[in-house]
Order: C-alpha cells, then sequence, then structure tokens
C-alpha cells in the first residue's frame, strides 16, 4: 500500500471513530448505594460496589471493536496505536458495563486489563497514564478482582497526586476496601475524599461511609460525631424530640440519609451499652442540638426489637441527665408505658413512683411553679394505681409482705393530700385506714377510719368506718406497752361510747357496749365497767347468752385483778359451768381458772411452802387438764420436787409430761428443759442408764449450745460405758466423734474407748478401725494436739503395729513360694511402717515396744523363711542346697532383729527397764545366746553396748 492510499486509510478510522462515539467522560458517575438501601441493613451493602460508567456505547460496538482491531493491523504510529489500544479496552469495558458478568464479557474485560498493563509498560510515561490505571481498576472491578482494583487505584493515587481524577480513585478505593472488610483503610480513603470538601460530589457518600467504617472497627467514641454532623446538616432546625415528625421535617432527597444516620446512631449506642451508655458518652463530650431525639431514637429502636429493658433504660436515661428538661415527665411517662408494655408490673409500679416524687406539687422539679394539668391528671391515675398495686401486693402474702399495706397507706394519703376535694375522698380515706391497719399501724388506723367516719359530710360507708375505728384501737391496745397500755384502752372506750352514741342501731352496738364493760375493768374503772355492764343488761332489744356470759365473767376478772385468786377460781368454776361445751370461750374460761390455781400455787412457792405449791401446781393439772399452762404447771410442780429433793416424784412428773407431749415431735416448748432435769433426777437417784438416754436426746437436738450438746454428749457415752451397755456405749461414742470432733482431745480418749469396746466385742475390724482414725484425727490436727493427744496416738500406731505383725505371722510360706512370699512381705513391711509409726512420738513406754514388736517381726519372719515348705521333688543334697538358701535368706533378717532389740538394750544404760526391753533381753539371748545368753539381764552387764 502507497503512502496515499495509507492516508486515506488513517483519515477513514479516525472519520470511523469519530462517527462511533466521543471519548468515554473521564469522571465516573456515582452509583454506591443508596441510602435507603443501607438503612435495611446493619452495614453499608458489602456484595457489590459502585459500576463506573462510561457514555452510551455506540450503536454497533462490535463494528467499532473490529475497526479498532483493524487499524492495529495497520501499525500505525505510536501515538494512534496507544489510542487506539486505549478506545478498545475502554469500549470492552462499556461493553460489560452494559451487558453485565456475561462470558463473553468476562474474556472482553480479561482483554481490557491486557491492553491497559501493556499501555502502561509501554508507555510508562504517558500523561494520561492516570486515565488507564483508572479504567484499568474499572476493569479489575468488573471482572470480580478487588484487591487488584485496590492497588491500581493505589497507584494512580501514589504517581498521579494531582490528578484530576485522584479524589474519585479515593473514593473508589474506599468503598472496595470497605467491601473487602478493611475498615481501617477505608476509613483513610473516606477521610482523603472528606478533606476535599466541595471539590469532590462524593463528600457526604464518603461522610457516611467513613462513619461506618469507625463503627466498624468498634471506635463509636470518633463515630458518633461523624453521624451527628450529617444529622445537624439535613435535620430540621432547633432541639427536637419526636423521630417520625423530625425525620418527616427533612427534605425529600435527604430522608433516608437523615434516618439512616439516626439509626446507626441509635445502633453505636445500643452496641456501646444503651441509655447508660449515652449518658456516660455525653459526659465527656458535647451533646449535639437534638439530643432529646437521640434518646428518643434509642428507646424507640429497642422498642421495636422487644427489649422492653432496654428501650425503658433508654428513655430513663435522659431523665438521669437531664431531670430538669421540659419533656421529662413525657420521657418518664414514656419508661412507664415500656415497662406496662413489657408486662413487668413491678417496674411500672416503681417508675409510677419516681414519676409522682419528681412531678408531684412542690417537688423541686416544678421551682415553685404550678404543675401542668397534663402532669396533674397522670399524677391522680398513677397514686391511685400506685396504692392498689401495692394494696393487692401485700394482700397476695400479708405476713410476708405486711410493710407493702403501710406503702399502700402512703400512696391513699398522697391522693387526700393532693386532691382534697376529690368526690372519692372518704372512700379513699377508707382505703387507707385499711391499708395501716394490715399494715400493723393500729392507732393510725383507727384515727383515719374515725375521721372517715365523722370529718365527712353523711355517707354510706360512715358507720361502718366507726366500728372499724374502735376495732383498730382495740388491736392497738394489745400493742401497747403496759404502762400505757391503759391510756390507749382510754381511748379506744370513748370510741366505742361514741360509735354507741352516734350509731345506736348499729348492728355492733351491744357487742361494743359489751366488750366496753370489760374494757373499763381493765383500766381500773370498776364503777364504770359496772354501770356498763348494767347497760347492756337493759339494752333493747336484750343481750345474747354469750354477751350475758361476758358481762358476768367481769366479776371472775375484777377477783384476779385483785389478787383474790381463791374467790377468782370460785368465780370462774361457776362461769364454766354456764360456757356450753362446744362454746369457743369455753376453753378461754378454763385458761383463767387454770391461771387462778396457778396463781394460788405461785403464792405458796413464793412463801417457801414447796410442798404446798407442788400440790397447787399440780393441781391446775387435776382440775383443767386441758389448759395450756399444764405444761408449765407440772413443770413447776417438778421444780418444787426437785427442791424437797424428791427424786421420785419428781421424775414420775417430769415422764409423765415428757410422754404426753412426745405426740407432738420433738420442739415442744420445754422439751430441753425436761430433759436436762431429768438427766440430774436420774443421776441423783441412781439410774445412770436413764440418765444417759435423756444426756444422749440433749446431745442431739441442734436447736441446744454447742457447748451443751458436746457435754451432754459426753455425759451419755460416759454413764452408757460405766453401766456397761456396751452397745449403747459405741453408739454415744461414735456420734461423739462424728458430732463434736473438737476439741481434740476428749474426741481422740472417745476414739481410743472405741477402740477398745470393739476390740472388746470382739470386732478387731472396727476396732482396728477406730485405731487407725486416732492416729490420723492427732496427725492432722496441728496446734490443737496436747501431750495426752500424742500419747492416745502413739499407744494406737503401736496397736496397729501389733496387729499388722499378727497379720503378717499368720501368712505361712507355703508352695508355691513365689505366691506366699510376696504376701508375707507386703504384710511384714506394712508392720513394719506402723511399728516405726508407733516409735516416732517418742514416748519411752511405746518405743520401747515398738522396737521389740520390730524385732520379733524381723525374727518372725526369718523363722517363717526357715519353716518354710519345701519343694516335694527335692531330696538329699539339692534338699540340703535349698536348706543352706533358706538359712543365707533369713540371716540378714535375724540380724535386723539383733539391731531392733539392740536399741531397746541400750536403753537400759539411760536408765529404762520395762517389759519390752526385758523382751528384747530374752530375744537376745535367744537369737545370739554366745554373745548375750550367758550375761545377766542386770543394766550394768551391758555397758559395752552404750
Amino acid at each position: 500500500m502507497n503512502r496515499l492510499q495509507l492516508s486515506s486509510l488513517a483519515i477513514g478510522v479516525a472519520a470511523f471513530i469519530a462517527a462511533c462515539g466521543s471519548p468515554p467522560n473521564l469522571r465516573p458517575q456515582d452509583k454506591s448505594p443508596q441510602i435507603r438501601t443501607l438503612g435495611k441493613q446493619k452495614a453499608p451493602d458489602q456484595n457489590k460496589l459502585p459500576i463506573i460508567l462510561s457514555d452510551p456505547l455506540t450503536p454497533d460496538p462490535e463494528k467499532a471493536l473490529d475497526n479498532y482491531r483493524k487499524i492495529l493491523d495497520l501499525a500505525p504510529d505510536e501515538a494512534m496505536r496507544a489510542e487506539t489500544m486505549r478506545r478498545m479496552a475502554d469500549l470492552q469495558v462499556q461493553v460489560d458495563d452494559a451487558t453485565g458478568g456475561t462470558g463473553e464479557s468476562e474474556k472482553l474485560l480479561a482483554e481490557s486489563i491486557k491492553l491497559y498493563r501493556q499501555l502502561i509498560e509501554e508507555r510508562p510515561n504517558d500523561p494520561n497514564n492516570d486515565r488507564v490505571l483508572y479504567q484499568l481498576a474499572r476493569a479489575y472491578q468488573n471482572a470480580g478482582q478487588p484487591e487488584q482494583s485496590v492497588a491500581t487505584l493505589t497507584e494512580l493515587t501514589a504517581r498521579y497526586p494531582d490528578s484530576p481524577l485522584n479524589g474519585d480513585a479515593h473514593f473508589r478505593r474506599a468503598e472496595l476496601l470497605f467491601r473487602l472488610g478493611n475498615y481501617a483503610e477505608a476509613e483513610k480513603e473516606y477521610r482523603y475524599v472528606m478533606g476535599l470538601a466541595a471539590a469532590t460530589p462524593f463528600f457526604e457518600p464518603s461522610q457516611y461511609k467513613y462513619g461506618w467504617s469507625l463503627f466498624k472497627q468498634s471506635k463509636f467514641d470518633d463515630a458518633l460525631p461523624v453521624f451527628f454532623a450529617i444529622l445537624d446538616r439535613e435535620l430540621p432546625p432547633g432541639e427536637l424530640q419526636d423521630v417520625e415528625a423530625s425525620l418527616n421535617a427533612v427534605s425529600q432527597g435527604k430522608a433516608d440519609l437523615a434516618k439512616d444516620s439516626l439509626r446507626v446512631t441509635s445502633l453505636t449506642f445500643a452496641v456501646m451499652g444503651g441509655g447508660p451508655a449515652m449518658n456516660q458518652y455525653f459526659a465527656s463530650h458535647p451533646e449535639p442540638r437534638f439530643y432529646p431525639l437521640l434518646y428518643t431514637a434509642l428507646g424507640e429502636m429497642f422498642l421495636d426489637k422487644l427489649r422492653y429493658t432496654d428501650a425503658a433504660g433508654a428513655f430513663a436515661a435522659f431523665n438521669e441527665r437531664h431531670p430538669g428538661h421540659p419533656s421529662s415527665p413525657q420521657f418518664q411517662a414514656r419508661v412507664i408505658e415500656v415497662y406496662k408494655q413489657g408486662g413487668f408490673n413491678d417496674l411500672v409500679a416503681r417508675e409510677k413512683e419516681r414519676y409522682v416524687n419528681a412531678y408531684a406539687p412542690g417537688a423541686p422539679y416544678w421551682a415553685g411553679a404550678t404543675p401542668s394539668a397534663e402532669v396533674m391528671t397522670a399524677l391522680r391515675g398513677h397514686l391511685e394505681d400506685l396504692a392498689k398495686h401495692y394494696h393487692a401486693f401485700a394482700q397476695q402474702d400479708p405476713q410476708a409482705n405486711q410493710a407493702a399495706y403501710l406503702v399502700a397507706a402512703g400512696w391513699y394519703r398522697r391522693i387526700l393530700d393532693i386532691f382534697p376535694s376529690d368526690p372519692r375522698a372518704p372512700e379513699i380515706n377508707y382505703l387507707q385506714a385499711e391499708a395501716l391497719e394490715d399494715g400493723g399501724k393500729l392507732f393510725d388506723a383507727a384515727r383515719e377510719f374515725s375521721r372517715t367516719a365523722y370529718d365527712y359530710p353523711p355517707h354510706a360507708r360512715a358507720p361502718d368506718a366507726a366500728y372499724a375505728a374502735v376495732l383498730a384501737y382495740h388491736r392497738n391496745v394489745e400493742t401497747i406497752p403496759a404502762p400505757q397500755k391503759n391510756d390507749a384502752l382510754r381511748v379506744a372506750i370513748d370510741a366505742s361510747l361514741k360509735m354507741v352514741d352516734t350509731f345506736p342501731a348499729h348492728p355492733q352496738a351491744l357487742a361494743v357496749l359489751t366488750r366496753t364493760a370489760r374494757d373499763l375493768y381493765d383500766i381500773g374503772a370498776q364503777a364504770e365497767a359496772v354501770t356498763t355492764a348494767q347497760r347492756v343488761l337493759a339494752y333493747a332489744p336484750p343481750p345474747t347468752p354469750e354477751q350475758r356470759r361476758i358481762v358476768q365473767g367481769v366479776l371472775g376478772d375484777s377477783y384476779f385483778a385483785q389478787k383474790d385468786y381463791p374467790k377468782a377460781e370460785v368465780a370462774y368454776a361457776d362461769l364454766l359451768k354456764l360456757t356450753p361445751a362446744d362454746d369457743p370461750l369455753r376453753a378461754n374460761v378454763i385458761e383463767q381458772l387454770a391461771a387462778s390455781i396457778y396463781k394460788q400455787a405461785e403464792a405458796a412457792r413464793a412463801a417457801g411452802d414447796l410442798k404446798l405449791a407442788a400440790q397447787g401446781f399440780l393441781r391446775v393439772g387435776q382440775v383443767t387438764p386441758q389448759a395450756s399452762i399444764r405444761d408449765t404447771a407440772d413443770y413447776d410442780a417438778a421444780a418444787a420436787l426437785i427442791g424437797l429433793q424428791d427424786w421420785g416424784n419428781a421424775a414420775v412428773v417430769l415422764e409423765g409430761l415428757r410422754n404426753r407431749n412426745s405426740l407432738r415431735g420433738s420442739g415442744w416448748p420445754l422439751e430441753t428443759d425436761v430433759d436436762k432435769k431429768l438427766a440430774l433426777v436420774y443421776v441423783k437417784d441412781n439410774k445412770p442408764v436413764d440418765a444417759a438416754a435423756a444426756y444422749r436426746r440433749i446431745a442431739a437436738r441442734v436447736t441446744e449450745a454447742p457447748e451443751v450438746r458436746r457435754e451432754a454428749g459426753w455425759q451419755a457415752a460416759k454413764l452408757f460405758d460405766d453401766a456397761k451397755r456396751p452397745a449403747d456405749a459405741i453408739k454415744a461414742y461414735e456420734f461423739y466423734v462424728g458430732a463434736f470432733p473438737s476439741p481434740l482431745e476428749p474426741a481422740v480418749e472417745a476414739r481410743r474407748r472405741l477402740a477398745d469396746l470393739y476390740r472388746a466385742k470382739p470386732d478387731p475390724y472396727r476396732a482396728l478401725f477406730w485405731l487407725r482414725d486416732l492416729v490420723a484425727a492427732d496427725d492432722r490436727a496441728g496446734n490443737q494436739r496436747t501431750e495426752r493427744t500424742r500419747v492416745l496416738a502413739a499407744q494406737a500406731a503401736l496397736d496397729i503395729g501389733r496387729a499388722a505383725a499378727a497379720d503378717a505371722a499368720r501368712i505361712r510360706l507355703s508352695l508355691p513360694v513365689e505366691r506366699s512370699l510376696p504376701m508375707r512381705k507386703d504384710a511384714v513391711e506394712n508392720a513394719i511402717q506402723a511399728l516405726e509409726k508407733a516409735a516416732s512420738y517418742n514416748y519411752a513406754e511405746t518405743t520401747t515396744a515398738a522396737a521389740y514388736e520390730l524385732g520379733m517381726v524381723y525374727q518372725s519372719f526369718a523363722k517363717a523363711l526357715m519353716d518354710s515348705e519345701r519343694p516335694r521333688n527335692l531330696a538329699g543334697e539339692e534338699l540340703e542346697q535349698y536348706n543352706l538358701l533358706l538359712e543365707e535368706q533369713s540371716l540378714p533378717f535375724e540380724e535386723k532383729a539383733i539391731q531392733a532389740h539392740e536399741t531397746n538394750l541400750k536403753r537400759v544404760g539411760q536408765g529404762l527397764w520395762d517389759p519390752a526391753i526385758a523382751g528384747s533381753v530374752a530375744a537376745l539371748g535367744a537369737l545370739s545366746p554366745a554373745k548375750y545368753g550367758k550375761r545377766e539381764t542386770g543394766a550394768e552387764v551391758y555397758e559395752s553396748l552404750k
């Protein structure tokens, strides 16, 4: 082809290129996720980054690509070739943008990437390489290679910091890093873009995503100011509280941004710990102008998730930080409503109480101002709800929840104080009095009942309130200390008379008057009591038989009050005849009759006449056997008999008292004292077994003082032991050791005695058990050990060693010897350890005995070797050699036996001589007759052994 033809072709290609469209726009369009989409997720969409769009495709991109390839085939100049390659690569990326991820587009992207890389390699200093790098990053992104895209954008910003694509590159790199989860690097890139301010269209999305990057790294303190800035810019001016109204006031294009920024702010505070965390944050950071909105949004977010306590905590946190804010009552109302929605009745009550205390008239919140009508309406409802809540709670378990009655009464009182003209005031006053009464404030209750009855215009509950006041005053009398009781009773009497005079037709008027007669006697006004009693008898309608008996009872009570007990006894005996057997008051008459007899016995005792006193106390049970004081009377009778040293009759009375109460089980009031007195009486009457049984009961009773139980347990064991009742003694000692391991010494003595008792049964296994337990108890006692416990432990260890030696001696060395010999050796070793333990206490008696026993263990083992069973197939010379072998094996043990006995022999020179040393001397004479057999046994003979 000639030059003219080439030039024509180049012009044609250039025209074709121009026809295919203008070069792609170098500033890509922003396709980051919409705020609305992000707002529905926990974080921005990490699965898709913005697609960077180019200019619209040419009508036939494939044809355009074919033409570009033909230009390259013509080998144009370097500038033309580079431009053609760029246009091919750009067009292929555009095709991928339009078609989106088909197999063909993947091929085109790969070719574009190759062309971009080739351009950069061939023309590294081309000033347009910033555009090539930008498009290469775009191709990598479309090809699903975000890491390479990030690296390419990094290269672009590093090499071309002044490029007009620099800001876009930083934003795209931030988006890719965010998608890859590299929030720390994304944070830096978003911050860079934000630094460009008005020079970039990506400031707002960068600001939003910058906050998310911080949030993803748990940099909550840094993230919150970012979202605050967005909200401050987008929300309407002023202090805001209503979430929906505030967001509705945001411009339509920014509504989603504001909504999602508010949501992520709430989410941030939720992650930090909810309302308390928000308060903690604002304690060290300035609050934005819309801070009430933040508390509201956080609470509503928790509420949407049914996290009621967290939601309430958010609303409550506002009031904690801003207790004097004008919206404080509204926030407290939200707290109440949230708990109500969640069904937390107790918390609802608590928050209502907080509302009342904070916003009642006169509260510091109002600073002297008058509460609003809205608050007063809420207060009235909350006050009654609180009163009813605590009243109902108390009624669920009146004894356990008695204090709640008083709380309820306090709320009723506050209703009356704050709303004195309330149309339901008499009813509220009556409820207050009831709550006070059930709460144990009887006098206050009576006063409020009286106020309800007499201080309001006539109303239906007035008569009942008057009667309730009388009952409350009477109940209050029962709680008053004796010195003030008459004064309190006088108040009850006056209230009773006022009730009868004001409401004579009340169904309980005659009953009240009857009781008043008795009450007047109780305060010592006998003349008024008589007058009132006569009024009862003359009342119309007439008194019932029961009321007549009550009035007649005044006579008996008068005698009793005057301490004329014989006449009182006669009076109560007559009254008892008038009282039917099934009358519930009969028991009271019996009690008074019993008390009259008992008082006579008390007088005899006070006069020093114990015999008459005993007879009088016993007469209580004879005349009124069912009286509640009979047990006390019998006990006092026994005490009088003990004072007379009449042990036999005292025991009879105490046994009768105990037997009569045995059906009640344990825990009857005098049980402990009766057993103690029985133990004393039995000891004095020389009945050790019975005394031991009484002491055993005392020791087993956990209500007794520990020292009393311990002493009783020891006495029980000793008495059983002294009475030669080994089975009972064993049980008593074992109980003592188990129940009272401290102090150590008696517990060790008990173990020693248990070992002796079991050995006598005989039960050597249990005896050995207690010996071992004794040694172990002394070993672990530390500074509680005494000289006595160590002696007992040494003796027990010696006994254990002797038992182990006996066990070893019983094991015969029989065939097959490889089976019997290890058994004998193990037994010997056990015996040696036990005997060495006994010797370690360094008491002469046990040490010498242990040495003797140790020598005998070795001696016995040597003899067992010599006496062991010979193999049956040995005879003649073989048997003789076997015997020599056994003799050689036994000699070391004989030497050990000699050494053990010689340790005892050396003690002769120390001035010691006891049966164990004597035994060792005898054993040495047998073991080594040549050395010891001809010596005398005196200590002076063995000087050479010192």
